[in-house]
């Protein structure tokens, strides 16, 4: 179901310029779709180092720790950048079936101010405090 699109305050009222929630939502799908591309852009480029650093170690134990310790760095960063790329992916989907800005705990909406700091969003602050806290608890 689409939903009411309402003029936010401008940000500057003695010019007239409204930006309304389209516009908004432009500019976060804009975002989101660069930045999706810089992670894309990043792994390449990680990957291409690794490569290159494990075709050239020669093969010591030293060599072998330095290719262990990168490898797992490597890992590790793809695996966090593929879980941001992961939560992107969602917010445009989210974008496309009309739920985006509605927090999947409570139902409603997610500030504006929220989702322009963080536009791949799923919930409204207080409900992903909570989701934290429950996760920190459950550890």
């Amino acid at each position: 179901m689409a939903r009411q699109l309402l003029p936010l305050e401008s940000s500057n009222p003695q010019r007239g310029d409204t930006m309304t929630r389209n516009d908004l939502i432009r500019s976060l799908v804009n975002k989101l779709q660069r930045r999706a591309a810089e992670i894309q852009e990043m792994v390449r480029t990680e990957f291409a180092e690794f490569q290159h650093v494990s075709d050239h170690t020669v093969g010591d134990a030293g060599d072998r720790g330095i290719e262990s310790h990168a490898s797992e760095l490597t890992s590790r960063m793809a695996e966090s950048e593929s879980r941001e790329l992961a939560d992107i992916e969602e917010a445009l989907e989210r974008l496309r079936d009309g739920t985006f800005g509605d927090c999947e705990d409570c139902g409603k909406s997610i500030p504006m101010n929220r989702l322009q700091v963080v536009p791949h969003a799923r919930r409204c602050v207080r409900c992903q405090k909570a989701s934290e806290n429950s996760q920190l608890m459950a550890v």
